[in-house]
């Protein structure tokens, strides 16, 4: 089996569009004819739609752990993954398993690579592995699923699965050369996800980001549930290991407590927390109690995790932009960390320079790393930019071998991959390697 599902991701992986211009612009006609040909639009599974910059993945997790301790079968379409392509597709948060992987790879690799789909510009890999997410939910018999949008919105492939709720999360400046340069720009890619007549609910967003969506709503007769307007966050108290708080919405008053660290996550935590009263609108049997419960179960990897070994304590965050940063910046201080060696790399795309500059100021001293990503940029690149000591190692791995039993609070940042080869070496993971990307 193993070798059966290094072959199908090595075929994944290798997927680009054979016309870019008719990928680009043929994408709605080729993903509705791959899901007609799968017989995947028949009774089509109720989906929440998740946009936004930051936070998707955390918010999709707890609306997961939400609806799984309502007793719901869920599936769970994120990226990208941190260890595992398989983390990506998930039914009640447990991921795809190898053999389940190859049986929905080989009943849809034919649609999804059809002279038909060729004609329509070829398909790519995150477009692939979505309908291979599709086909799995479908043969577990999901009752609902949760699909987080790539990077973009209206534009994205993930836009063409109708769904009964659309999230947004915060917007903030991120893959510039793809969405614009502009939190309006931006905005706009974003909103284009919100669909005639379906509920949008929305996270705190800049002004701009606001009117652009709320005028999208309008456009679209969707009635628009802007979260600091709907809930209120109260007595609030954090620590080094969960933080709690008094959720209160126009119908009831949670007690929340949870291990996902920041005040970001308490955005997302809201935001879920009025998906659930939605979805109990529309006769979902959710209870406050499942609510509290599964926010107090929801986990989600990489995100502000502490890890204490080998007399180090690791704090592992892949925020990759710089509001992420700051946003990361501000949660450490708040569990009084304001110390560390910091190990940091990350992926092109991502402007670096005002992140390595935050950082910094909390670090005495940084390690430049690089991850096996085919994008991660080169240490050499990032030392312009230091203003305190710097090493640069070629790897994640040698750079925590060298801090190993030093006592000391270490921050691992930069990107998803940077914070995925952390999980691999201090949680012993055998890296799924893809050496021919």
């Amino acid at each position: 089996m193993k070798s059966k599902y290094h072959s199908s991701l090595k075929k994944l992986l290798l997927t680009s569009p054979v016309d870019r211009e008719l990928y680009l612009s043929k994408r709605e006609i080729r993903i509705k004819n791959i899901i007609q040909n799968l017989g995947l639009d028949k009774n089509q599974i109720p989906t929440i739609h998740i946009v936004g910059t930051k936070g998707k993945g955390s918010t999709a997790a707890i609306i997961s752990s939400i609806l799984k301790e309502s007793n719901y079968t869920t599936g769970l379409f994120t990226s990208p993954h941190l260890t595992k392509i398989t983390e990506r597709i998930r039914v009640n948060f447990k991921p795809i398993t190898q053999k389940d992987f190859c049986i929905s790879f080989n009943k849809t690799w034919k649609k999804i690579k059809s002279k038909q789909t060729s004609l329509l510009g070829g398909t790519s890999f995150f477009e692939a592995i979505m309908i291979i997410a599709l086909w799995h939910f479908k043969n577990q018999k999901t009752n609902i699923q949760i699909i987080e949008a790539g990077i973009g919105g209206g534009d994205d492939s993930t836009n063409y699965i109708n769904p009964i709720l659309t999230l947004i999360t915060n917007i903030s400046l991120d893959h510039q050369k793809i969405l614009g340069n502009t939190i309006e720009s931006i905005s706009l890619h974003k909103s284009g996800a919100i669909k005639e007549n379906i509920p949008v609910i929305s996270a705190p967003q800049t002004k701009i980001a606001l009117n652009i969506i709320n005028k999208k709503s309008k456009q679209r007769n969707s009635s628009l549930i802007y979260a600091p307007q709907h809930i209120e966050t109260t007595s609030r108290k954090t620590t080094s290991r969960y933080q709690s708080f008094t959720a209160t919405t126009q119908t009831n008053e949670y007690k929340i407590k949870t291990s996902l660290l920041g005040k970001h996550q308490v955005e997302n935590i809201s935001l879920s927390i009025l998906a659930a009263e939605k979805l109990i609108q529309k006769n979902y049997k959710i209870s406050k109690q499942n609510i509290e419960n599964g926010i107090a179960k929801a986990t989600w990897d990489g995100r502000l995790q502490i890890i204490t070994k080998q007399k180090n304590t690791y704090f592992i965050d892949g925020a990759h932009n710089f509001y992420s940063t700051t946003q990361l910046i501000e949660s450490l201080k708040e569990i009084n960390k304001k110390n560390f060696i910091l190990i940091f790399g990350t992926s092109s795309g991502h402007l670096y320079k005002k992140s390595i500059e935050s950082l910094a100021s909390i670090s005495k001293e940084i390690y430049f790393v690089k991850s096996r990503h085919p994008k991660a940029v080169p240490t050499s690149y990032f030392t312009n930019t230091a203003k305190t000591t710097f090493y640069q190692y070629p790897d994640v791995k040698s750079a925590l071998t060298k801090l190993k039993n030093k006592n000391e609070n270490i921050l691992i940042t930069g990107s998803i991959a940077i914070a995925g080869e952390a999980l691999e070496y201090l949680k012993n993971i055998t890296p799924e390697l893809y050496p021919y990307l």
